[in-house]
């Protein structure tokens, strides 16, 4: 039987079936500030089901226009957030702030932070992106960085606050005259100190408040007295300030309760006579090892000399010693001394930059009871072999590279990625041209020598000689093509229906 005004021959009409209201494949529209936009009810719901604008979308008639009184221009980029999961890094600031708080208020703001994190920082595809520039007059003299990719600057007497994306936060003076070293306790305190000015001072950074001061103590010895702070470090329940006595002799470590901010007791107290007792420079963690990292290098009349020493605190014992220049072995003498020293866990490495050659040597942290731990990498490139020695070199470790700053240069070891190097390292061996040498930097000649450097979520900071600037590296995020074709797809098959 034929239906009226149908053609002869055709079977019964069927209504295609309408996306239901939580259907991924669903349009929506969405009127925002007089400007429409459509899309997917499943592009949406990447703002997650609790979000505020996934509420409103999926509480509205299927069929009805849902309006929001905001800005359109800011909604787009979001849009385009929730689409690609990317975001134009170059944005100004004054924008950014705007689109973080629409971000905010759409629900949106977790998908804004995983778009603007950068990949894993690779220290052999790094470039610049905006810079860091505190207020005032002051040159950045420390820095600290926090694991969302936050950054505190201590310039001058002042720590400045700046967030996740980098938008300045508080400003707090201090009474130090120059901050010299900065760690960050928590989310909101940071413990300063320098060298010239007495005590270790806690302070709310996020509130512009100072905490609470403390020093170092012995009213049986006059030799101690306006003790200034040399290097800081902490754990999870503990902060380790190295102290040095006003006639820079007498010095110790402090350990401090990292909630109570109160001391506990001392540790590796030395009276600083000789170029292998004097204050520690360097301080470290080794989380994995449960262990001190403490390290000193330090210049007089006759030379350089240094001292490097692993600490267990469970019992207040040294557990390991090396002393620079070294002389206790007539096999294994070595003159040079070292300019700065960091450890890696994840390479299980201990790694010394030499004042005089420049050059790098590693000690594998398994086998430091050997005659002479240290192996010097060595670059195979003949156009890369260069190295320029100096008591200002500094090093830092992350992500299982190692940077190294000589004056203005700035270069990054990594471990070439051959079959062995991915081996569990309880069966990996290093040899001396296991790690390789590039530039982070492309300028051939850099004259402003590097005097800070801090790492953290994905971030590198680097601050240089009267530059006002922070600079800012990191490694962008690739396009994911796989989303981006999961959302064509997507989209031609609404298109269809």
């Amino acid at each position: 039987m034929t239906q009226a005004g149908g053609p002869a021959n055709s079977g019964p009409l069927v209504r295609l079936a309408q996306p239901s209201s939580t259907e991924p494949s669903r349009r929506v529209r969405i009127n925002v500030g007089g400007r429409v936009f459509e899309t997917l009810l499943g592009t949406i719901n990447a703002a997650g089901k609790t979000s505020h604008i996934v509420k409103t979308v999926t509480s509205s008639p299927v069929s009805s226009e849902v309006f929001v009184d905001r800005d359109p221009d800011l909604f787009a980029v979001l849009l385009n957030v929730l689409r690609y999961g990317e975001i134009d890094h170059m944005i100004e600031r004054s924008t950014m702030e705007k689109l973080i708080k629409e971000a905010a208020f759409y629900g949106m703001l977790d998908n804004l932070k995983a778009a603007l994190y950068p990949q894993a920082l690779d220290g052999i595809d790094v470039e610049k992106i905006s810079p860091i520039i505190p207020n005032g007059m002051d040159y950045p003299s420390a820095l600290a960085a926090a694991s969302d990719g936050s950054l505190w600057v201590g310039h001058g007497s002042k720590i400045t606050v700046y967030d996740w994306a980098h938008r300045k936060g508080k400003t707090t003076v201090t009474e130090l005259s120059t901050i010299k070293t900065l760690h960050r306790i928590s989310d909101s305190h940071a413990a300063i100190g320098a060298d010239d000015f007495p005590g270790l001072h806690i302070y709310d950074a996020a509130k512009g408040i100072h905490t609470k001061s403390l020093t170092w103590v012995d009213n049986d010895d006059p030799r101690v007295y306006n003790p200034g702070v040399r290097a800081i470090t902490s754990n999870d329940t503990q902060m380790f300030a190295s102290f040095e006595s006003g006639q820079k002799l007498d010095n110790t470590i402090l350990i401090v309760d990292r909630e109570k901010y109160d001391v506990q007791r001392e540790l590796g107290r030395q009276n600083g006579g000789t170029g292998h007792s004097k204050a520690a420079t360097s301080l470290q963690w080794l989380t994995e090892k449960n262990l001190l990292l403490v390290g000193a290098s330090h210049g007089g009349a006759f030379g350089y000399s240094g001292y490097i020493r692993l600490w267990d605190i469970r019992t207040d014992k040294q557990v390991w010693d090396w002393e620079e220049p070294h002389y206790k072995n007539p096999r294994i003498e070595q003159r040079d001394v070292f300019a700065d020293i960091v450890a890696n866990e994840e390479l299980s490495g201990l790694f010394k930059v030499s004042i005089n050659s420049g050059a790098i040597a590693m000690a594998d942290l398994r086998h430091l009871d050997a005659t002479d731990p240290w192996l010097t990498l060595t670059e195979t490139n003949p156009e890369l072999e260069e190295t320029a020695g100096g008591v200002d070199n500094k090093l830092m470790t992350y992500n299982k590279q190692l940077y190294v700053s000589r004056g203005g240069s700035l270069e990054v070891w990594s471990e070439v990625p051959l079959a062995d190097s991915f081996k569990d390292l309880k069966e990996k061996e290093y040899w001396e041209t296991s790690f390789r040498r590039n530039f982070v930097d492309h300028r051939r000649h850099v004259t402003d020598p590097i005097t800070q450097l801090a790492v953290g979520g994905d971030r590198l900071f680097v601050a240089r000689k009267e530059h006002q600037a922070v600079e800012v590296w990191e490694t962008r995020r690739a396009p994911d093509w796989a989303q981006i074709y999961i959302q064509c797809r997507m989209a031609d098959c609404a298109s269809r229906v």
